[in-house]
């Protein structure tokens, strides 16, 4: 099962019994699974890793394989197994993109980290979703952006890294990668709450912004 586990700057995690050590490529056994009690910990839902480390430079997300023993949390889409391949740790940028895909597979999974319409971030990434997503953040935030027509069905999103050029700290962007005015976010607003458009847009591909 292809699922994402978070870490400590030095790949480690805090277990019931102490720290454990872990290390990209390799795979590491118990001998049983129970969440919240035993095995190795991980979720299909990445962002539900930030349950339990801070969106900070200082978190380590990488992607890895559960399997043996596999118990579900019930709660979230936590896990714990009793055998873990750990890969390659992900950019954050990656990290937004796997929250997105996941979130387009299932639409009415729920995250109180995700806001609707607008959204502003100090930390690692900031996930925005709504008829006219906005977003803004500091130096080095990940900006993701889900487009949706009235019925709810994603027409595009895109990601933007805050880099003091293209895009500034502290300013609101569109899904285009454009800057959003004081007015005219007074009438994205509005417009979010508007009627159902007469006619949907075509959906947009992924628009990832390259530095």
């Amino acid at each position: 099962m292809r699922a994402f586990k978070a870490f400590n700057a030095d790949m480690s995690c805090t277990l019931g019994r102490g720290k454990y050590q872990y290390a990209e490529g390799m795979t590491f056994t118990e001998s049983k699974a129970q969440a919240h009690e035993y095995g190795f910990h991980c979720a299909e839902y990445i962002l539900d890793c930030l349950k339990y480390y801070s969106a900070s430079k200082d978190t380590v997300i990488c992607p890895v394989e559960a399997q043996g023993d596999i118990d579900e949390d019930g709660k979230d889409t936590k896990i714990s197994c009793t055998i873990l391949k750990v890969g390659q740790r992900l950019t954050w940028e990656e990290v937004v993109l796997e929250a997105i895909r996941y979130l387009i597979k299932h639409p009415k999974y729920q995250d109180p980290q995700i806001k609707t319409e607008e959204g502003r971030s100090n930390g690692a990434y900031c996930i925005v979703r709504g008829r006219s997503p906005i977003a803004a953040g500091v130096n080095g935030t990940v900006l993701g952006m889900i487009q949706e027509n009235s019925r709810g069905k994603v027409q595009a999103v895109a990601i933007y890294k805050v880099n003091g050029k293209n895009i500034k700290p502290g300013r609101y962007y569109n899904i285009d990668g454009k800057e959003v005015k004081d007015a005219e976010k007074g009438g994205t607003e509005k417009a979010s709450k508007a009627g159902p458009h007469k006619q949907d847009k075509k959906p947009r591909s992924h628009k990832v912004q390259k530095d």
